[in-house]
Formats: C-alpha cells, sequence, structure tokens
C-alpha cells in the first residue's frame, strides 16, 4: 500500500472518528436537556444517572440524587416494588402511576415508562421516561369537587322546587 493511500485511510478514519464525536456530542446534549425527565437505574436500585429536568423536578442537585436508592424517592413503597419486579421480570413498564417526593417535602404524581437495558443476561440499566401528571390530578381532583358542589345544589334546589310545589299543591283555608 502507498502513503498516499495510508494517509487518505488515516484521514477518512480520522473524519469518522470526529463525526461518531460529534455524534455522541449531540446525543448527550438530546437526553441531558430534554424537557422530560430521564433516569437511570441499576440492577441494585441505585440510581446511576439522571438529566436536569428530572433533578429540577424534584429539586435534588446530583450530589444528592445519585448514588442513592430509587425508593428514598418514590412516596409508596409498594409501588416501586412492583415496578423494579416488573423491570426485572423483563417487562416494559407504560404509564404506571407513581407519586414521587420532592426535596421540599412535595408529592409530584407521575407516570413511568420503563424499561432494562440488557447485555448477556445481565441487568446494566433502567431506562426511565416520567412525565409530571401534578397539575392534571390537580385538575381532576378540583373538577371531581365541582361536581360533588354541583350534585349537592341540585339536589337543595330540587327540595326547594319540591317545597314550592307542595305549597301550591296544599289546600288553602
Amino acid at each position: 500500500m502507498a502513503n498516499q493511500e495510508i494517509f487518505d485511510e488515516l484521514l477518512t478514519a480520522k473524519q469518522t472518528i470526529l463525526d461518531l464525536n460529534a455524534q455522541v456530542e449531540e446525543l448527550n446534549d438530546f437526553i441531558e436537556n430534554a424537557s422530560i425527565p430521564l433516569h437511570w437505574v441499576n440492577g441494585s436500585g441505585i440510581i446511576i444517572w439522571a438529566n436536569k429536568v428530572e433533578l429540577e423536578l424534584l429539586g435534588f442537585t446530583k450530589e444528592e440524587y445519585i448514588g442513592r436508592h430509587i425508593s428514598n424517592f418514590h412516596a409508596d413503597k409498594e409501588v416501586i416494588e412492583d415496578i423494579l419486579s416488573r423491570l426485572i421480570n423483563k417487562e416494559t413498564i407504560k404509564n404506571y402511576a407513581a407519586r414521587l417526593k420532592c426535596k421540599n417535602g412535595e408529592i409530584r404524581h407521575v407516570l413511568i415508562n420503563s424499561n432494562v437495558l440488557w447485555k448477556e443476561g445481565e441487568f446494566i440499566h433502567t431506562r426511565c421516561f416520567t412525565r409530571d401528571i401534578t397539575e392534571l390530578k390537580k385538575a381532576e381532583e378540583d373538577k371531581v369537587e365541582q361536581v360533588v358542589h354541583l350534585e349537592e345544589k341540585n339536589k337543595k334546589l330540587q327540595r326547594e322546587i319540591d317545597f314550592l310545589k307542595n305549597l301550591r299543591d296544599s289546600p288553602r283555608n
């Protein structure tokens, strides 16, 4: 092989590496700055990575969140135990309702979508997407309260109507 051919191959390989590095950088930016909370949990339930939006949702720094067991952030122990059990059994979780604890003590209602990256039968980490539905949940609760209030008002009005009908229909002296 001539020197020029080797040089050309090296230039091509170098450009391929630069292109791949640019793609990796772009993908890292995509997941770190995605508009949806994302995290990875290892097979022991330890959080090994979370993006900025996940941290912002719960109000924790990376140091306070990464390296801790995921159950520390779930309000309902049985929910996270069920999620982890399903994932360990190679199930994909879709729209699984859960309640997460924030640093400030608030509870966030979320839907979780997750599955596991497996390599040669080994649980590497979850791929978890979390959607915050707290405001939707609050709106639903407000709607239920309004319906109950309107039903009570309707019953009261019906009693008043019945009373007035009875007055109208009763014999007068």
